[in-house]
């Protein structure tokens, strides 16, 4: 254990040295500074390298596989039953359960919006809207007092409502 004390000092000396160059990288033209500054980035990659390589590599996290798109599809592999006698049913229950709560707590916050939006209703297919509500059959009320000109109004503000 002792041995790797030198090389993580010469690793933390190295490191420093090439975040203090790289500092300098924007302030410089002169090729030979850029050659020093590349040097020793170079020899902090490799520092770093060598030193990652001595580590054991750690295991992939066992539940990294759930969002991928391979498990989503069931192409990596087939389905597998688990034995609710073990125990681990009931974990996995709970962590579906949350994981749906999660996801519905999210979906609350969207919402589908029209690509366009409507118009908001002219006052004369407002008060028509009114005289339709007002009496009991929508068509009693116009033919009694019907009005070509109050008509040809209504018909263009539907023409500009839609296409205006």
């Amino acid at each position: 254990m002792e041995e790797s004390h030198p090389s993580i000092a010469e690793l933390i000396m190295s490191l420093q040295q090439a975040t203090y160059m790289a500092k300098q990288l924007s302030s410089t033209t002169n090729p030979t500074h850029l050659h020093q500054i590349h040097s020793s980035l170079y020899h902090a990659h490799r520092h770093l390298s060598s030193f990652l390589s001595t580590l054991p590599s750690p295991s992939p996290p066992p539940h990294a596989a759930e969002n991928s798109l391979s498990s989503a599809n069931g192409a990596a592999e087939p389905m597998q039953v688990e034995d609710d006698a073990v125990g681990g049913g009931a974990d996995e229950e709970t962590t579906s359960k949350c994981t749906i709560d999660k996801v519905e707590e999210k979906m609350r916050d969207c919402f589908i919006k029209n690509k366009r939006p409507k118009r908001p209703l002219s006052p004369s297919a407002a008060a028509v809207v009114e005289e339709k509500r007002l009496s009991d059959d929508g068509f009693v009320g116009r033919v009694k007092d019907y009005d070509p000109h109050a008509m040809r109004l209504r018909a263009l503000d539907l023409v500009y409502q839609f296409h205006g």
